[in-house]
């Protein structure tokens, strides 16, 4: 039995959809509407709304991966690729940790600590 891969049955779906003419024409309109279901999530955790936070996620997350098919671009490889560059920066945050002797950092010193690390 094969692994439910749920990026490419978003890819099908939006595919499908193209089909009938549901589609974006060009990429601007798929970064316009990233920008609206992401002032709809803040506007969903303002309201403290679980339910429409989830909702809108997942609708920002099929925007998403709607931009990567645009741009021919396999999402399952970008968020490998995403999580392999975190664990770099995870285990260089971990690393300056127990150089400085600690387990934890407060909020401002985790942030000039990631800072430090994206410049590197």
């Amino acid at each position: 039995m094969s692994e439910k891969n749920i990026f490419d049955e978003s890819i099908i779906l939006q595919i499908r959809a193209k089909e009938v003419g549901l589609d974006w024409l060009e990429v601007r309109g798929i970064i316009d509407k990233i920008k609206e279901e992401t002032a709809e999530i803040e506007s969903a955790i303002e309201k403290n709304d679980e339910k429409h936070v989830k909702e809108e996620l997942g609708d920002l997350l099929f925007t998403l991966i709607s931009l990567s098919r645009h741009l021919k671009i396999n999402p399952n490889h970008l968020l490998e690729s995403a999580n392999n560059k975190f664990q770099t920066r995870f285990e260089k945050v971990l690393s300056i940790l127990q150089g400085r002797g600690k387990e934890i950092a407060e909020p401002d010193e985790m942030s000039e600590i990631w800072n430090m690390i994206k410049k590197l």
